[in-house]
């Protein structure tokens, strides 16, 4: 997997200190599934906890390695350029590796469905994330992009 980011040599800050509890619902993490990429499938399948914000949204941190590689989904903002704004999953925020995107920069949290993957191919109909055990909050039928 390559990214587009690492043409242009741009280094994000690191994580924010802030906590991703700010959003309640995101205190049982999510889950992803259904990617039909099999490389990328065996990389970013499987359940992800709360690890922090970045750039004022949540980022979240596969609860298994990948061969001794952590894998993070966040969010970057179009200071660098619209391009590189949008959800994406990695090994660490605003690295120069990423393995799948999705340019809705206007959800809160990261989008069920849209997923590029890789993260410069087709969307991958397949591919969604989604809160862990379906839930989301309470009374409020899921957030961002889960609520439907």
């Amino acid at each position: 997997p390559g990214s587009i980011r690492a043409a242009h040599g741009q280094r994000p800050p690191l994580l924010g200190t802030s906590c991703a509890m700010a959003w309640p619902a995101q205190q049982a993490g999510l889950v992803v599934s259904g990617c039909q990429h099999e490389t990328v499938a065996e990389i970013v399948t499987g359940g992800f906890s709360p690890f922090g914000d970045n750039h004022g949204k949540p980022v979240f941190k596969k609860d298994t390695p990948v061969k001794g590689v952590d894998v993070l989904l966040y969010y970057w903002d179009a200071r660098d350029g619209a391009i590189f704004s949008g959800w994406w999953f990695g090994p660490k925020v605003g690295g120069d590796q990423v393995w799948a995107h999705n340019p809705d920069a206007a959800a809160a949290t990261p989008p069920r469905t849209g997923w590029k993957v890789p993260c410069n191919g087709p969307v991958d109909p397949g591919f969604t994330v989604g809160p862990r055990g379906g839930g989301g909050c309470g009374g409020c039928g899921g957030f961002g992009g889960w609520g439907g």
